[in-house]
């Protein structure tokens, strides 16, 4: 990052590493339960068997995409399709110092945000039926795995918000813009 932009602070560095890190676990990762969906359960690669872990934790990710696990095969392959680019470009955004990183940013932590909010809300609803108990399988995978997506982007799409509109009242100020009131 350095290397294209050596005038990144280490703020920038930090939020375009997570950006990166987003970017390529969405593609990679989840792109990896989309795609090999139907075999998980018999898979014996690395990937394949973080990902039976994980299911320990949500059953809802080895039911197929049928019944409830449409849910989370919907929402996954969005990710994919959807947020890992978003991730990517967010993350240039960030390195080439774009006056787009804020809009990008802001997008991508209301859809981090949206996801997570869903993926929690729609178990919820159902009783967590699909989530194991024991403090491993609930607190540190189910929650603990999931929680950065919730407080890293809350944080960083009130920056961007923050900035935006700051830019937005310099600008409206800067060209004598009167504001219109809403009636």
């Amino acid at each position: 990052m350095s290397l294209v932009n050596p005038t990144l602070t280490t703020r920038a560095k930090a939020t375009a590493s997570w950006f990166l890190y987003c970017g390529l676990l969405h593609i990679h990762f989840e792109g990896y339960f989309v795609k090999h969906r139907r075999t998980l359960s018999s898979r014996t690669d690395f990937v394949g068997e973080l990902w039976k872990e994980y299911s320990l934790s949500d059953s809802r990710y080895l039911l197929n995409g049928k019944g409830e696990g449409e849910f989370v095969l919907g929402i996954e392959a969005l990710t994919v399709i959807f947020l890992g680019p978003l991730c990517l470009l967010t993350f240039l955004a960030i390195v080439l110092d774009s006056p787009k990183r804020h809009p990008a940013r802001l997008l991508a932590c209301c859809c981090h945000l949206y996801g997570v909010m869903l993926y929690f809300v729609t178990a919820a609803v159902g009783g967590n039926k699909h989530c194991r108990p024991e403090f491993l399988y609930f607190w540190v995978y189910y929650v603990g795995c999931n929680l950065p997506w919730l407080v890293v982007p809350a944080v960083l799409g009130w920056r961007s918000f923050k900035a935006i509109t700051e830019a937005v009242e310099t600008q409206e100020q800067g060209v004598g813009v009167r504001k219109l009131k809403l009636r």
